[in-house]
C-alpha cells in the first residue's frame, strides 16, 4: 500500500538517491543519516504526503524549502541543529527499547498484542471489497461511484479496455455532493500522481490507489474515449 512507502525528494547525498523509494521501512544506513543530518529528516517522507511536501518545498521560508536548499548547496554538516531529537520533527516513528522490527520491516511493540488480563488480542481483517467504477464503457460518462459509509477505505483500481485513447478523471465529492479533482497515486510508479490518467489498456493495464473517507464518494469519470471501451475495476480495504 502507498502508506507503507517513503520517498527521498532531496538531492543525492551519500548513497541516498533523489526520488529513491523505500517499502515497509528504511535501511539502517538511511536511518543513520536521519540521525546525523537534520535536512534529510524533512526530505525523506511518506509517499502519500508527496503533493503537500512538494508545495512546501516551493515556498521560501518553510522547513522543507530550507532543507532542500541546504542539501543542494552542499553546506550540510553532521549533527546539524535539531538532530538530537531525530524524529521529533519528522514523519516517522522512533525506535525505542520496547519496540522491534518484524520480518516485514515494520516497527512493533509485542506487548501491544495482549490485554491487561494477559489475553491475547485477535484482529479480524475485513475482506477486500470488489469495486466497479466503469464497465466496458464506450462513451464519456460518470460511471458508478464508490461511496463507503461504514469506514475509511483505501481503493486500488486498474484501468483496462480496448480503447486506443482515453482520459479518465479522478473525482471525489463530500457531503455537499459536488465532485472535484482528487489526487491518485500510480501503484507501479509512486512518483507519478495526479487527478487524471490517459493510460490503461488490456495490453498495458494501469493501476492507481486513493484514500476514500467514510461519507465521501469517489468516481473515475471518463471525459473522452475512442477506438473501443474502458473498464475501471478494483478492490477496497479498510
Amino acid at each position: 500500500m502507498i502508506r507503507n512507502q517513503s520517498i527521498y525528494i532531496g538531492p543525492t547525498y551519500k548513497g541516498l538517491i533523489q526520488h529513491q523509494v523505500f517499502h515497509n521501512g528504511i535501511p539502517e544506513s538511511v536511518y543513520r543519516l536521519l540521525q546525523e543530518v537534520g535536512p534529510v529528516q524533512r526530505l525523506l517522507i511518506p509517499v502519500h504526503l508527496l503533493p503537500t511536501i512538494r508545495k512546501k518545498m516551493s515556498m521560501a521560508g518553510t522547513q522543507e524549502y530550507n532543507a532542500y536548499q541546504t542539501m543542494k548547496a552542499g553546506s550540510v554538516q553532521i549533527n546539524d541543529e535539531g538532530v538530537k531529537h531525530v524524529m521529533s520533527s519528522s514523519y516517522f516513528d522512533t525506535p525505542v527499547p520496547n519496540k522491534q522490527y518484524n520480518s516485514q520491516g515494520q516497527l512493533i511493540n509485542p506487548a501491544d498484542s495482549y490485554d491487561p488480563d494477559g489475553a491475547q488480542k485477535v484482529r479480524i481483517k475485513a475482506a477486500a471489497e470488489p469495486v466497479t467504477l466503469q464497465n466496458a464503457a464506450t462513451a464519456a460518462g460518470n460511471g458508478t461511484p464508490f461511496a463507503p459509509e461504514d469506514g475509511n477505505y483505501t481503493l486500488t483500481f486498474e484501468i483496462t479496455g480496448t480503447s486506443t485513447s482515453r482520459t479518465v478523471l479522478f473525482e471525489i465529492a463530500g457531503p455537499s455532493g459536488v465532485y472535484g479533482p482528487h489526487t491518485a497515486f500510480n501503484v507501479g510508479d509512486p512518483t507519478k500522481y495526479g487527478p487524471q490518467s490517459t493510460g490503461g489498456s488490456n495490453t498495458v493495464p494501469e493501476s492507481w490507489q486513493i484514500e476514500v473517507p467514510a461519507g465521501y464518494s469517489f468516481r473515475a469519470r471518463i471525459s473522452a474515449v475512442t477506438g473501443g471501451n474502458v473498464t475501471v475495476k478494483g478492490k477496497a480495504v479498510t
